[in-house]
């Protein structure tokens, strides 16, 4: 199974390029044959409330994971664990699948931060013209901060993948001290009725044969 990649800013950007450019091309298609849509009051409440728990989320993981790695250092230390106290819960690990679904769902709502900002941004640059009208002015200002919500729900998502990455490997995985890589081993098949562990495979020449 293929890992993960992590969401590329890039593609969030040139979406949100193209995006707001095909808003502010349709808001101007939709004025030439009548008045522009309006903008509900109420746009930038969804982006800002997805933002908010991905980055409370993402909050949770962190400190999660850091409580996680103390006590695996610990143990590796010989060092006794801290004694926990009454009303206090001992850290559990972090589960994989639920890692897993926090990533796919940061990955997908950075790229829905990304479409709804484009699609408010297109629709704000076409006001700009029109601030001198109450009614655009305030369409443009809801616009503007939809674009503010979106953004941050792009950066929180983002947040939300880092926390979650998967940390490098160590030193002694083909990489040596000095940073020149090195070939890694090929790896070998493991051997049935052996102890724990992978063992080269020798094959011995059949000498009876031809």
């Amino acid at each position: 199974m293929d890992p993960v990649k992590p969401t590329r800013p890039l593609a969030l950007a040139a979406t949100f390029l193209v995006i707001g450019a095909l808003s502010y091309g349709g808001v101007q298609l939709w004025a030439h044959y009548g008045t522009p849509p309006g903008v509900p009051a109420s746009a930038p409440l969804t982006p800002a409330i997805l933002a908010v728990i991905i980055l409370a989320t993402a909050l949770a993981f962190r400190a999660r994971l850091k409580a996680q790695r103390e006590a695996v250092q610990r143990v590796l230390d010989g060092e006794p664990s801290p004694p926990i106290l009454p009303g206090q819960r001992a850290p559990k690990p972090l589960d994989p699948l639920q890692a897993a679904r926090a990533v796919m769902f940061a990955k997908a709502s950075s790229m829905v931060g990304a479409i709804v900002s484009g699609v408010y941004a297109g629709y704000g640059v076409f006001l700009l013209g029109k601030l001198g009208i109450d009614v655009f002015r305030s369409r443009a200002i809801v616009c503007g901060i939809t674009v503010l919500c979106g953004l941050a729900l792009v950066a929180a998502a983002l947040f939300l993948e880092y926390v979650l990455r998967v940390p490098p490997s160590g030193p002694d995985d083909g990489v040596p001290h000095n940073g020149n890589k090195t070939k890694t081993a090929t790896p070998t098949r493991p051997v049935r009725n052996r102890p724990d562990g992978t063992f080269p495979v020798r094959r011995e020449s059949n000498h009876s044969g031809s």
